[in-house]
């Protein structure tokens, strides 16, 4: 053995230094990928017909020399091009091109709000209400980051946008130039996290297959099956992983925002409170006895109330499902109806709260409206109602309701914050409600976002040239009810025997389809007359052709790995840890220092293949699945603010003023990493952070 390691082992090695040289070489990193797979493909072969490449292999008591390429390197290329032209091929149209179909959708969505200049109005205003705290423009930075990730997912885009307007702002008002460039580059990240995530998708389009081969293994050693083993199928969705994900990237953004709270106590002089504009120009204060925390009492004071009611019921078991010996119940109130009415009366007590004193007969209509309507749903519809009886019970109160709606979106709209937020508010709503609520699955939903994207586009461009946004308002409002009518309906048009209900929500499903089309298609006009269409889908197919290159160009080099034994080698070593948990660490320190040199999508691809099987073998009650998943894509997360190849430090390097260095960057961007570390050690000791949503919310 060469060097007192073996054949397989080296080669390891040579794949490894390959892959680093190609990333640090400059090229692009698809060719980067493949190119070092060759290489290393060339190199190995050359080596092994030296003999020099080899595994010591007991036979009949004596140990022999067997080649990594025992059958030479010719079969070893051609059963690796053979394989690599099937994964293609599966990859592209097999059982994963649903899921792989959400990227470009989601894309598109991103750089179509990035392009309408909507970050931009929602870092003025944010800035303008925050600016006043202490370390306040940091806090609206990350409140920014945080929406648009919940309504992009694109982290370039983010960061570049934040790094242009925010940073020269924080810097002429005195903030530090590492808490600047640190929070502006981490909460960029956010997209990575919260979703609809990128990250997410692809590593739902993944991880699925490793849990169901990790628990086949597993079961085929306990002798058993995998329904009898763990009493249901093992499947991992993409819908269950957005779940999984929401409420830790709610938690990452506040971790941030608690550190540029305590950044601005200890170092006051470096995170200094700043007047942007009149402190309250509505004068609300005044109505609330120039009390502050009474204004934040009556903005946010129901919403909570009507939040801890929701969660009550639920572990009560009077909402949701429950399944005990394969029998499922369900609460007398429905998920999707509490959902909607906590929405709808945050609404409606909002306006009450900031707009005091106007008239309040059209709010007290409304609120009765979600009384008799959660009153109804709760003693009178059944679980199992049909479409035609919850609307017998639910339209004179929905009536109540549009009517209190009609008025307070009228008055929240005089609010200059509300009227920026509410367009990527309602789109995160759209797209996540119809996944969180199991009305869609995230490709269906990212279909609706870049629709939706477009049309919030349109409408701003619209807006600027002082034109009616009537046909796009009417289009979005289309889109509602055919959500609406997709969760109470069964819109099936070939079934036999449709219901005279289920008639009439098709024919009203056909005329809203056609009022959305055609306020799509006006939203895609607009945007070709104002030239701005051409540059998203440019910008999209871009994005979109370097994700399935290197997926293409990934999987080459996977199989160029499995080729010598590579992948064998690494699962035996894996499967030494006797404790899954142990293991878990081993891979999560991994990844963690992987992503100083490596992209997520590499990861993603090339090692995530390798150590799924085994990290997804563990019993999914000591290790949910979806624990494990989201653990992994707050890892990745951090490679993107790792120095010294940390794609958000590229980003912000590239747009920051001269003045700014690279090693403020680095500077700044430290304590962040370690509070990513403090999250993953959160979410490490209290995995229900990631397991109580998908099991609170319906399947999809």
């Amino acid at each position: 053995m060469l060097f007192g390691f073996t054949g397989v082992e080296l080669s390891l090695m040579i794949v490894a230094v390959s892959l680093f040289a190609g990333i640090l070489s400059g090229y692009p990193v698809a060719y980067a990928i493949s190119g070092s797979a060759f290489i290393s493909f060339v190199v190995i072969a050359t080596l092994n017909e030296l003999g020099l490449l080899y595994v010591l292999t007991d036979v009949d008591g004596v140990m022999e020399k067997v080649p990594v390429f025992e059958r030479g390197w010719e079969r070893a290329m051609l059963s690796t091009e053979s394989t690599w032209a099937q994964g293609v091929f599966s990859r592209a149209f097999g059982g994963n091109v649903e899921t792989l179909l959400a990227v470009p959708l989601f894309v598109l969505m991103g750089i179509a709000l990035e392009r309408s200049n909507i970050a931009e109005d929602l870092l003025t205003t944010m800035a303008k209400l925050f600016g006043s705290v202490p370390g306040g423009l940091a806090i609206a930075v990350v409140l920014v980051g945080t929406l648009l990730a919940a309504s992009t997912g694109v982290v370039g885009a983010t960061v570049v946008t934040m790094g242009l307007i925010a940073l020269p702002t924080m810097l002429k008002h005195g903030y530090s130039k590492s808490l600047s460039t640190g929070v502006i580059a981490t909460s960029g990240t956010l997209g990575q996290i919260i979703p609809p995530s990128i990250v997410i998708v692809l590593l739902g389009s993944i991880v699925g297959d490793m849990y169901s081969i990790g628990q086949e293994t597993r079961a085929a050693k306990l002798g058993v099956t995998v329904l009898e083993m763990l009493g249901e199928p093992a499947v991992l969705s993409t819908g269950t992983l957005f779940k999984a994900a929401f409420i830790p990237g709610v938690f990452l953004a506040l971790l941030y925002a608690t550190y540029a709270l305590i950044f601005a106590f200890v170092k006051p002089d470096q995170a200094p409170p700043v007047q942007l504009g009149e402190p309250d120009p509505y004068r609300l204060t005044s109505y609330y006895n120039n009390n502050p925390w009474l204004v934040l009492l009556g903005m946010f004071g129901p919403l909570l109330a009507t939040v801890v009611l929701w969660v009550g019921l639920a572990a009560f078991g009077l909402t949701g499902s429950t399944k005990v010996d394969d029998v499922v119940t369900y609460g007398p109130f429905s998920d999707g109806v509490m959902g909607t009415l906590v929405l709808v009366s945050f609404m409606l007590t909002l306006a009450w709260a900031l707009r005091p004193s106007y008239a309040r007969l059209p709010i007290y209509t409304g609120l009765l409206g979600v009384v008799l309507i959660f009153v109804f749903d709760g003693l009178y519809v059944p679980t199992d109602a049909s479409g035609g009886l919850k609307t017998t019970y639910y339209l004179i109160p929905s009536i109540m309701i549009v009517y209190g709606l009609k008025h307070s979106v009228g008055r929240l709209m005089e609010v200059e914050a509300l009227r920026v937020v509410s367009p990527p508010v309602i789109l995160i709503v759209a797209v996540l409600g119809s996944i969180l609520g199991g009305v869609t699955n995230p490709t269906a939903a990212a279909s609706l976002g870049a629709a939706g994207a477009i049309m919030l586009a349109a409408n701003r461009k619209l807006r600027d040239n002082n034109q009616s946004t009537r046909f796009v308002i009417w289009a979005a409002l289309a889109i509602i009810l055919l959500l609406l009518l997709r969760g109470n309906f069964d819109l099936r048009m070939s079934v036999e025997g449709i219901a005279f209900d289920n008639k009439m929500a098709i024919i009203t499903a056909l005329i809203a389809y056609h009022v959305a089309l055609f306020g799509l298609i006006y939203s895609c006009w607009i945007l070709v007359r104002e030239k701005v269409m051409a540059g998203i889908l440019n910008e999209t197919t871009k994005v979109t052709s370097m994700v399935f290159v290197i997926l293409i160009a990934s999987l080459f080099l996977s199989l160029t790995i499995r080729a010598f034994g590579g992948e064998e080698y690494i699962q035996d070593f894996l499967h030494s840890f006797e404790d899954p948990r142990v293991l878990l660490i081993v891979v999560m320190i991994v990844l963690f220092f992987l992503g100083f040199v490596l992209d997520f999508i590499e990861i993603i691809f090339i090692v995530i293949p390798i150590v799924g099987p085994v990290i997804y073998a563990a019993d999914p009650a000591l290790m949910p699945p979806a624990w494990i998943t989201i653990l992994i894509a707050v890892n990745l997360q951090t490679s993107f603010i790792t120095p010294p190849f940390g794609f958000a430090l590229f980003y912000l390097r590239g747009v920051a003023p001269p003045e700014v260095t690279t090693l403020d960057i680095y500077k700044g961007v430290a304590p962040f990493v370690i509070i990513q570390v403090i999250g993953l050690l959160l979410l490490w000791n209290f995995p229900i952070i990631t397991t109580f949503l998908p099991s609170l919310l319906p399947a999809n």
